[in-house]
């Protein structure tokens, strides 16, 4: 339409883009804090022309093209990775974390202060040995050194249970997250099938999409329709039409094969704390493992590892350190010893002997079993030599004639240096972890900066672009004032 009438058109269409214009400006200003919003802007393109003879092409005004998020794909692939991998650090120290704080050491009430508050009683058992003050007081040291075994090895039992526990919500968790990225992805589909651009739906997938990153490493692509398809460890668990559910292996039954936390026994190869991903195919339910190699849940099976470790290495080292008293003591097993335990579960299970505790007495301090020899504490200071004596593997290093411990073959180590390695070794893996999560952290700086000067919403550039266009807005409104003017002036005071 050409004419006044025709101008009319094109300085409305004026009006309604520097509208919507200034409608985004209006959104993007709302949701500058909002998290994970991505600043919009809008295309604007020129109308389609219209032609008129002998003039040629006239403009017919301006349209909205598309509103678009700003958004660096490459930056938030990064992203998504850069959460998965601090995910595992984080994981991975914060239970280490714990699992020092079950040994607390160094401190005055740390199982490394026991075991020299044990041998020095032992010392002073030898110097004293007629005295009953002093066998009194190594049952006693040793009953706490005792107690605290067991509570180092009760507290570990709990962390580990926590641990599964909390790797079994942690399947719960993504699974939820898959479930709200599924109802997305049929939101985002409905919206874009009708010529839509789904930004903010867009901006809620990006989140759950990191979300599940933070949990285990995950692999994404998205269609024509940006529908997202998820797979963990080359296992679709996400695509345009099927989901299917992680679950975790929270134990292990008598035969050895891994069971689900409703109790369901698999007959794949599996660890505790593992993913599983739930297929089902035919109303047969299948289940494939996950080997996760970052995120939260990788952190954590680690940390489940190092805890297993870790009561394994207690176990042998309460163990080395009972068997080694109780063959000093017993004169290689011909008498009465003085720890009781099970081997395969030593540190729950040591105690002293309980005819010991009934009656002091029957601590043997000499060479004689009897405590026949008067004054004779050659036995109590060979036990006593044992935290930082080398003790040799096998069972005929003690010689009772002598009252020695003979020297062996090949590497041998102190009771005492058993432990400080134990410790030492999980500060290793906790100050290795620290160190590259510090490292991690400040990358995801960067990336969210980067990510910030991309995506983030700048105040003052919208402050800039809101005059921009509202000074465009009133043009087009003294544009339609003026063909008012000309309006009246051709209607009302022209003709007859």
């Amino acid at each position: 339409m050409s004419g006044l009438f025709g101008t009319l058109n094109t300085a409305t269409s004026g009006l309604k883009a520097q509208q919507n214009a200034l409608q985004t400006i209006g959104h993007n200003v709302s949701n500058m804090n909002t998290p994970g919003y991505s600043k919009q802007r809008v295309n604007l393109q020129t109308n389609i022309a219209q032609q008129v003879a002998g003039v040629g092409q006239v403009g017919t005004g301006v349209q909205v093209g598309s509103i678009s998020r700003m958004q660096d794909q490459f930056i938030n692939t990064q992203l998504m990775n850069g959460y998965s991998t601090t995910g595992k650090h984080q994981s991975l120290s914060d239970t280490i974390g714990q699992l020092e704080a079950t040994f607390n050491e160094p401190s005055a009430t740390g199982l490394a202060n026991q075991i020299s508050e044990v041998f020095n009683a032992w010392t002073y058992l030898a110097s004293n040995p007629e005295q009953a003050a002093s066998k009194t007081m190594l049952v006693q040291t040793s009953e706490t050194f005792v107690d605290t075994v067991k509570h180092m090895s009760n507290s570990m039992d709990a962390l580990k249970r926590d641990t599964i526990q909390g790797l079994d919500k942690s399947a719960v968790d993504a699974n939820s997250t898959l479930k709200q990225l599924e109802d997305l992805n049929q939101q985002i589909w409905q919206a874009s099938v009708r010529g839509f651009a789904p930004n903010d739906l867009l901006d809620t997938q990006d989140q759950l999409v990191n979300k599940l990153a933070s949990q285990g490493n995950i692999t994404v692509e998205r269609d024509k329709y940006n529908r997202v398809a998820v797979s963990m460890d080359g296992q679709n668990l996400l695509d345009a039409s099927s989901r299917k559910e992680i679950q975790t292996i929270t134990s292990m039954n008598e035969a050895g094969r891994p069971v689900l936390s409703d109790g369901t026994v698999l007959e794949v190869e599996a660890e505790v704390g593992q993913f599983v991903v739930k297929s089902n195919t035919d109303a047969t339910a299948t289940f494939s493992p996950i080997n996760l190699e970052s995120g939260a849940v990788k952190g954590t099976q680690e940390a489940l590892s190092v805890i297993n470790n870790m009561q394994n290495d207690l176990n042998e080292f309460v163990s080395s350190f009972a068997n080694a008293v109780n063959m000093i003591h017993s004169d290689n097993g011909t008498g009465r010893e003085f720890f009781t335990l099970t081997e395969e579960n030593a540190s729950s299970t040591i105690q002293i002997n309980q005819e010991i505790r009934n009656d002091n007495n029957l601590v043997v301090t000499g060479k004689s079993t009897d405590n026949l020899v008067a004054g004779d504490g050659s036995r109590a200071q060979l036990i006593s030599s044992l935290k930082n004596t080398p003790i040799p593997s096998g069972n005929d290093w003690f010689k009772s004639d002598t009252m020695t411990i003979e020297p062996g073959n090949g590497s041998n180590s102190t009771l005492f240096s058993k432990y400080n390695s134990m410790v030492t070794n999980m500060g290793i893996i906790k100050q290795q972890s620290d160190n590259m999560l510090d490292t991690q952290e400040g990358l995801m700086a960067l990336l969210e900066q980067r990510r910030e000067s991309v995506s983030g919403v700048d105040i003052n550039d919208e402050v800039v672009d809101m005059i921009k266009y509202s000074s465009a807005f009133q043009a087009n409104s003294r544009v339609l004032q003026t063909l008012s003017d000309m309006l009246d002036t051709l209607i009302n005071r022209t003709g007859v």
